[in-house]
């Protein structure tokens, strides 16, 4: 639920249960408010519906800067850049957390395409095929794991939302 339909929602509750209230007050006074209550009873539900999925909607707002940006790959969790070409930078000292890579500069000098310093904030990344490229001669059965995780359930999908037309961040 997105933060106009909970408002909107709230706005039409609240002033649905405040229209009955006061033609029930103009017309039969303060005893009609005891014989409204049972609407307030039935509308009661749907509201504490839309005030119960309040701290979820929080929890989106808040973290909608970083959504599709960090990934896990067995616990580890994964920073992970996209670029506007769908290109995924994944930041080498979450990589070393589940496979052994050597010094970042190293890393560029081999593969200087694959390996830079960006994103935001600036950190070293290595791309999905640098990292397959650099591990091809690995026999770590880890490293092959996660490098099909990092192509299926990282790569592969932005890809599919750059192709679709939609905006990557």
């Amino acid at each position: 639920m997105t933060p106009l339909d909970w408002l909107g929602r709230l706005a039409l509750y609240v002033a649905f249960t405040a229209a009955l209230f006061a033609a029930c007050w103009h017309f039969a006074g303060p005893f009609a408010l005891v014989y409204s209550m049972p609407v307030l009873a039935i509308l009661g539900q749907p509201l504490v519906e839309v005030i119960a999925s309040l701290p979820g909607l929080a929890m989106r707002l808040v973290l909608r800067k970083v959504e599709g940006r960090y990934h896990e790959f067995r616990g580890h969790s994964m920073d992970v850049h996209v670029d506007h070409d769908a290109r995924c930078w994944v930041r080498t000292a979450d990589v070393r957390k589940v496979v052994v890579l050597p010094a970042d500069a190293v890393l560029h000098r081999m593969l200087p395409l694959q390996c830079a310093e960006l994103g935001d904030p600036l950190r070293w990344r290595i791309t999905p095929e640098g990292l397959a490229q650099f591990l091809a001669r690995s026999t770590d059965p880890e490293a092959t794991r996660f490098c099909r995780w990092l192509e299926g359930q990282v790569a592969r999908p932005a890809r599919n939302r750059l192709e679709r037309g939609m905006t990557l961040r």
